[in-house]
């Protein structure tokens, strides 16, 4: 998980240098590179993004993995 002031200052770190590097190679050796994200006033828990990204994904959630 990343937090972020904003999501302009989000996609310039996501979209260039090391980071951007990273994925392009990512994505040829892995299939379940997903992301989510929201506004929000606080940092959500890891619960909460695991729930919204499966939510999103419309995977089942493993109750033994939580």
């Amino acid at each position: 998980m990343s937090v972020w002031e904003n999501k302009d200052r989000m996609l310039e770190y996501r979209n260039h240098g090391n980071h951007a590097k990273a994925m392009r190679i990512a994505r040829r050796i892995g299939d379940e590179f997903d992301a989510v994200h929201w506004d929000a006033d606080t940092i959500p828990s890891w619960e909460e993004a695991k729930i919204r990204l499966h939510q999103k994904y419309g995977r089942k959630l493993d109750q033994n993995k939580r």
